[in-house]
């Protein structure tokens, strides 16, 4: 399970100066959600604020308004400190609770990498879905879950943690965003039983590098809001974050070391003749003869 509590200041300065890759990426997806100027976007799982100022200083026009939530309070600090525009606004709030926002009131929602750490994914597509005006566009990026082995850190880290001192002390696979991330089939289904229609989707190889071992790791503590270790007993994190470092040094070409990594970016529509689709079928199902044998 994700904990919110385990962010601190310096994680969040940290992240703030280390996101260049989430940011690219998030961008990415901006310019695919074709945001107007007088569009009311909603920025889910902020953070800093980094994306979200250039949505509103790129994107936006004085008629154009962005919320910005996100359940870590330490990053909204840093996105209010920075936020210049008189039509951008942050507030500490979850995904799965956008009862602040009134139904079909949203142009464009976007989770840019965000999903994997959302816990009630399902709950959080409703209410997005009962925010968005009709045809209104959704927008994520995330990690593919079928794909989240398939890296050499990620093997590096998962055989420090396999050595036989951690045997019943440490579950090598238990990062939290592996666990609570998707597939992008699952992402699919998730989206079309929520009432939005698929219009792109991508799952991409993203190579990212950093300066040293150091900056990677401290990046993946940041980004994680020190998730990144929270399956490591308290007492040996260190030792364990030591051993990272150093088995990554040897990974490090003269130019630093190369972050591979695989994921999905999605744009879907709000469709609400699927929504209603949708809900009649699963009401038919829940009223087979064999549902209501089973009750």
């Amino acid at each position: 399970m994700t904990e919110y509590h385990l962010d601190r200041p310096d994680l969040a300065t940290t992240y703030d100066e280390l996101s260049d890759s989430q940011f690219a990426k998030g961008s990415e997806l901006v310019e695919a959600l074709e945001i107007a100027p007088n569009h009311v976007v909603l920025d889910i799982g902020a953070g800093t604020g980094r994306l979200g100022r250039k949505v509103l200083g790129t994107k936006l026009g004085p008629a154009g308004k962005l919320i910005g939530i996100d359940p870590l309070p330490e990053r909204i600090k840093v996105a209010n400190a920075k936020n210049d525009f008189a039509n951008g606004h942050y507030q500490v709030g979850s995904a799965e609770d956008l009862g602040f926002q009134a139904d079909t009131s949203v142009d464009v929602v976007y989770l840019s990498s965000v999903f994997h750490w959302v816990q009630d994914k399902r709950n959080t597509l409703s209410e997005i879905h009962r925010v968005l005006k009709p045809k209104g566009k959704i927008g994520i990026t995330t990690g593919a879950k079928e794909l989240a082995e398939a890296t050499p850190i990620r093997q590096i880290l998962k055989r420090i943690l396999s050595a036989p001192k951690y045997h019943g002390v440490v579950d090598p696979n238990a990062t939290v965003s592996t666990r609570q991330g998707t597939t992008s089939t699952e992402l699919i289904k998730l989206l079309t039983e929520s009432g939005f229609e698929l219009e792109r989707l991508q799952v991409r190889r993203n190579v990212i590098r950093h300066r040293n071992a150091t900056v990677y790791v401290d990046f993946s503590e940041a980004s994680s809001f020190g998730n990144y270790l929270a399956h490591v007993p308290d007492n040996l994190k260190q030792e364990v974050r030591a051993a990272y470092v150093k088995a990554l040094e040897a990974l490090d070409d003269g130019n630093g070391i190369e972050g591979v990594n695989f994921g999905i970016s999605v744009v879907a529509r709000k469709n609400d003749e699927l929504a209603a689709l949708v809900a009649k079928l699963l009401g038919n199902a829940a009223e087979s003869p064999a549902n209501r044998a089973q009750g």
